[in-house]
C-alpha cells in the first residue's frame, strides 16, 4: 500500500513539474518574442517600447522558478562528484538523503518567504515603479508556485532516497552524476 501511494505521489509531482516546465518553456518563447519586438521597435522604427524590459524580467523569474522542480527531478543540476565517486554506495546514499533533507528545509524557508512577499504585495496593492505600474503580486505567482512544487519534489526525492537507503539497494544515480 505504501509503495502504491509513493508511486502515485511521485507520478502526480512528476506531472505537475512537467506542466510547470512546459509553462516555463512558453515563458522563454514569450521573452524571446518580446525582446525581439523591442529590438525591432528600437532600431528599425526608433520607437522603443516602455514595457519590454519589465515584462522580460518577470518572464525570466518565472522561467527560473517554474523549472526548479523539473530540474531537480531530472537530475539536471550541476553536481561535482570527484569526491563522492570515491565513497561507498551506502555512504553516497546517506549523503543523498542528507542533501534532500537540507533541500526540504531550504524549500520550506523559500516557500514561506515567497508567500510572505506575495501576501505583502497583494494586501498593500504594491505596483512596480515603471510606467506600467504592474501589480507585483502577479510576478510573484510563479515564484510561489515554483517554490512550493520544488518543495514537493524535494520531499518525493527524500522519500525515494530514504527508501533506497533502507532497502540497501544502490542509489538510482549510481552510474555517476552529471
Amino acid at each position: 500500500m505504501k509503495a502504491i501511494l509513493r508511486q502515485h505521489t511521485d507520478r502526480a509531482v512528476a506531472a505537475i513539474t512537467h506542466g510547470l516546465s512546459a509553462v516555463g518553456v512558453a515563458c522563454v518563447v514569450a521573452m524571446m518574442s518580446i525582446t525581439t519586438a523591442d529590438v525591432v521597435a528600437r532600431y528599425v522604427f526608433n520607437r522603443p517600447t516602455m514595457w519590454a524590459d519589465e515584462m522580460a524580467s518577470y518572464l525570466l523569474i518565472a522561467i527560473v522558478f517554474l523549472g526548479l522542480a523539473q530540474n531537480l527531478r531530472t537530475d539536471g543540476h550541476i553536481r561535482i562528484d570527484a569526491l563522492t565517486s570515491l565513497l561507498s554506495l551506502r555512504t553516497r546514499a546517506v549523503l543523498e538523503v542528507f542533501a534532500y533533507a537540507v533541500g526540504i528545509v531550504f524549500a520550506v524557508i523559500l516557500t514561506l518567504g515567497t508567500w510572505t512577499r506575495f501576501e505583502n504585495f497583494w494586501s498593500r496593492g504594491t505596483t512596480s515603479d515603471s510606467p506600467l505600474m504592474t501589480p507585483l503580486w502577479i510576478a510573484m505567482v510563479p515564484v510561489v508556485v515554483g517554490a512550493f512544487v520544488f518543495g514537493l519534489a524535494m520531499i518525493v526525492g527524500f522519500v525515494g532516497s530514504f527508501h533506497t537507503l533502507m532497502s540497501r539497494r544502490a542509489p538510482p544515480n549510481d552510474a555517476g552524476g552529471a
